[in-house]
């Protein structure tokens, strides 16, 4: 096998990226907000945000560093309430002592963390979105993430969709029929699309088929002012070599599977790669 190389085997995203998604979406998203301080006009700025995504039919978001309970009740657990002994007759239910209160395990468990980018002009105003999708978005928290969407849209924001995983359901606003029909097999793949605050009835689609390196694309801003551009293929790259992603297991399967002519043509990528 020929000596491994610390380049992006793939001339656009590496599907093998999902093993460590967390990682790399975190860096993506600091490698994006990077880029647009760089080219950003004076009168804007790119900002990192972070939230926690409670999923449920009632579905919140929390920021973490929100605290809305006295401190000593945050490290363990309060104390019951104990009401005053009643005198006189009690039902048979109530009868004799209380049980003792048990105290819980307890087992700390790991809520999704959503994470985006901003551009907000200098008067305060939220101007564009970037969401850089997680696999929350595509599987129990959809519907949460589809309603911020909408909510955005609504309240006259951009919005910008880098969607580049493969597993879940796509996130794209358009039906399998309406992708079909469009772009054929591109819609195998991954997709980048933006709406603009001024018709967010027109979807604006960077279709990015797994053989082909993924796009710059237009980063909307608000009028009169000129797009910006966001190379990302840049990103991911710049991702794989910070991240070490050539110690990946390439012998892993892919979930969704590729088709067999992608399955061979990776094949071979990783073979010419010595991965």
């Amino acid at each position: 096998m020929a000596a491994h190389t610390n380049q992006n085997p793939f001339p656009g995203m590496n599907p093998f990226m999902e093993q460590r998604w967390s990682d790399a979406h975190l860096s993506l998203i600091a490698y994006c907000r990077e880029e647009l301080g760089l080219t950003l006009p004076d009168a804007y700025s790119a900002i990192g945000q972070e939230h926690v995504s409670v999923e449920g039919s009632g579905s919140s978001s929390y920021y973490p560093d929100v605290a809305i309970v006295e401190e000593t009740w945050r490290r363990g657990i309060p104390s019951v309430w104990t009401p005053e002994v009643e005198s006189g007759d009690k039902p048979s239910w109530a009868a004799g002592a209380r049980a003792p209160v048990r105290m819980p395990r307890i087992v700390r468990r790991e809520l999704p963390k959503e994470r985006w980018v901003e551009i907000r002009h200098d008067d305060g105003h939220l101007v564009t979105v970037i969401e850089i999708t997680s696999p929350a978005n595509r599987g129990a928290g959809r519907l949460a993430y589809l309603t911020k969407r909408a909510d955005y849209q609504a309240a006259g924001v951009n919005v910008v969709e880098i969607d580049l995983l493969r597993g879940g359901k796509r996130l794209l606003d358009m039906t399998e029929e309406q992708v079909r029909a469009e772009f054929g097999e591109a819609g195998e793949t991954y997709f980048i699309s933006a709406t603009r605050y001024f018709d967010p009835d027109r979807l604006e689609v960077y279709p990015c088929p797994l053989r082909e390196p993924l796009p710059s694309i237009h980063i909307p801003l608000r009028y009169p002012d000129l797009d910006v551009s966001l190379d990302i293929q840049r990103l991911v790259n710049r991702c794989y070599e910070t991240g070490r992603y050539w110690k990946l297991d390439y012998t892993a399967p892919l979930v969704p599977p590729l088709n067999e002519d992608d399955a061979v043509w990776m094949a071979e990528r990783l073979r010419e790669a010595g991965l």
